[in-house]
């Protein structure tokens, strides 16, 4: 009862925030994957109906984008390059299953991941207009996120790295953990963009009460991630803070550079404390087993490129979207160099271009005069952008990276502030009062 109590009580308060802030929907996007898992983990009925979250988030973001597009007038005006290419990218990949060595199997990769490019990646950059809403939609994911690893934490049932699904705790298969466990990936990406939110509001604009919240979530956000055995989260939740750290926190006097220390040591201490808490000494962590599995994906990937560069048409067009499953066996978990060599170097291009114009979105912005909020904002923005994009070179693909081009869109779509629609003339007929020249004859 406690596992339906909470989940409708967070997709409740998500629902109602969205309403009334439609930013605050972006936070319901970014839980998507931790507020499903602890449904299936602790009701039957969400761990036999797994879409149900699915189908619940696309509703909020539709209310959303409906609530933006009412209070700002048209949402879809201004459509930045990002989001062209994006969709050009997607286009291009769809096209080449026709040429895919399994065009049935691509399509099901499609289908499956659809609902998912449709929700995060197209609609949710249209709930935020400008940087001020990113305040909205970082607190609100951090609200429910901590509050579902708080409960994963404390009530969940865990498995090896998961947590086990609702009636099924005497019957996991170490062989199979997402047979009987949820994806400990997906939870820990969203405790790393937890941990991000508040590694990141330590500082100015946030007052005291968010800084102690920020304080208290730290360690159990990391938790959460090392639990699971996630190993990349906890190296890219590190990179994506380190990297927007200075924008946070401009070191331009002497004063913001001890801030910015004082903060770096709050946050590697509370890391050093909850690290503490977890028994780190199994296989997952030595060197040997990380190593292990770098080594396989790189020899997945070489496979897959050398299959696309043995003709001159698959080099430059590419093996067609998702021939990796049948190529290799599986995806080769490194998206860039997936993306070399399913959609060539064409696809690779679109993609390349859809990076560099997103570290461009973050310069020009920082160009102009920002205010703390707004500051704020775009390093937390920033540092989930870096932190996706180093997950999706370790455990994804062009149809997983929906978090990638999702901040990579709402970069482009932020980095010019929001320019205010100016009020209507009135229909009142006024008559002009007559120029007054001076007179300047002698």
């Amino acid at each position: 009862m406690l596992g339906l109590t909470t989940y409708l009580m967070i997709l409740l308060a998500l629902l109602i925030g969205t309403w009334r802030r439609p930013a605050a929907g972006f936070g319901a996007v970014i839980c998507l994957y931790g507020l499903k898992q602890w449904g299936q983990s602790t009701t039957a009925f969400f761990s036999e109906y797994r879409q149900f979250t699915n189908f619940a988030v696309f509703g909020i973001c539709v209310l959303g984008v409906y609530r933006a597009a009412r209070q700002r007038a048209c949402i879809l005006c201004k459509v930045p390059p990002t989001a062209v290419l994006v969709l050009v990218l997607y286009v291009y990949a769809f096209a080449t299953i026709s040429w895919a060595p399994d065009p049935q199997t691509s399509l099901d990769q499609w289908i499956a991941t659809g609902p998912y490019i449709i929700t995060i990646t197209l609609l949710a950059p249209l709930l935020m207009t400008d940087l001020d809403d990113t305040r909205t939609a970082f607190i609100a994911t951090a609200l429910a996120g901590a509050a579902i690893c708080i409960l994963a934490l404390a009530f969940g049932t865990w498995g090896d790295r998961g947590l086990v699904l609702f009636g099924h705790a005497g019957v996991q298969d170490d062989s199979n953990i997402y047979r009987y466990e949820t994806n400990p990936l997906a939870l820990s990406t969203m405790a790393g963009t937890v941990l991000l939110i508040c590694a990141l509001s330590l500082g100015r604009p946030n007052r005291i009460l968010m800084r102690l919240f920020s304080l208290a979530c730290i360690p159990i956000a990391l938790v959460v991630i090392l639990r699971s055995g996630s190993r990349g989260q906890a190296i890219a939740s590190g990179a994506g803070f380190l990297i927007a750290l200075p924008i946070a926190f401009r070191p331009k006097d002497g004063k913001s550079f001890v801030s910015l220390v004082v903060v770096v040591a709050i946050v590697l201490g509370l890391a050093w404390w909850g690290a503490s808490l977890v028994d780190l000494h199994n296989e997952r962590w030595t060197n040997a087993r990380a190593s292990q599995d770098v080594e396989g994906r790189f020899a997945m990937a070489q496979g897959l490129l050398e299959a696309s560069t043995s003709s001159s048409l698959t080099t430059i067009f590419g093996l067609g979207n998702s021939s990796a499953f049948t190529v290799v066996g599986y995806y080769p978990h490194i998206a860039g160099l997936e993306v070399l060599a399913e959609e060539g170097i064409l696809g690779a291009v679109i993609y390349v271009s859809i990076l560099f114009s997103a570290f461009r979105s973050v310069k020009r912005r920082l160009q102009l005069e920002l205010t703390d909020v707004q500051r704020n904002g775009l390093a937390i923005l920033t540092s989930l952008f870096v932190f996706e994009l180093i997950l999706s070179w370790k455990q994804g693909s062009l149809l997983f990276s929906v978090y990638v081009f999702a901040y990579a869109i709402a970069l482009a779509r932020l980095e010019t502030p929001r320019v205010e629609k100016l009020p209507e003339p009135s229909n009142t007929m006024r008559t002009a009062e007559p120029l007054q020249f001076e007179n300047l004859l002698p």
